[in-house]
């Protein structure tokens, strides 16, 4: 199998990795009201609740500002980060947000 680095272009993949930012952002809107106050979903609060509680900087006190679509922003990158990739952070997203099974 032949594989040329030089004729990759890593920008046929960065609107893959958008949709994956943007689906995680509006989870998060989801859960906080976001800066508009939309209504808060039992889903999107279950995934914000994760964000916290997985959250480095929940550890020493601080909560992220979920009204500010910046601060939403990075903390959407940082969890796909955390994840390793954009499916797998797809897939924990999902995994999180399904209601618990009586």
């Amino acid at each position: 199998m032949n594989f040329d680095p030089a004729s990759y272009e890593y920008t046929d993949h960065v609107p893959a990795m958008s949709a994956v930012e943007d689906t995680v952002v509006q989870a998060i809107v989801m859960g906080s009201g976001g800066p508009e106050n939309a209504e808060i979903t039992e889903a999107g609060l279950r995934f914000v609740r994760h964000l916290l509680v997985n959250s480095r900087s929940m550890r020493f006190g601080f909560i992220p500002n979920m009204k500010d679509p910046d601060c939403i922003r990075q903390v959407a990158r940082e969890f796909i980060r955390r994840c390793g990739s954009g499916p797998i952070a797809l897939q924990t997203m999902y995994q999180v947000i399904q209601p618990a099974e009586a």
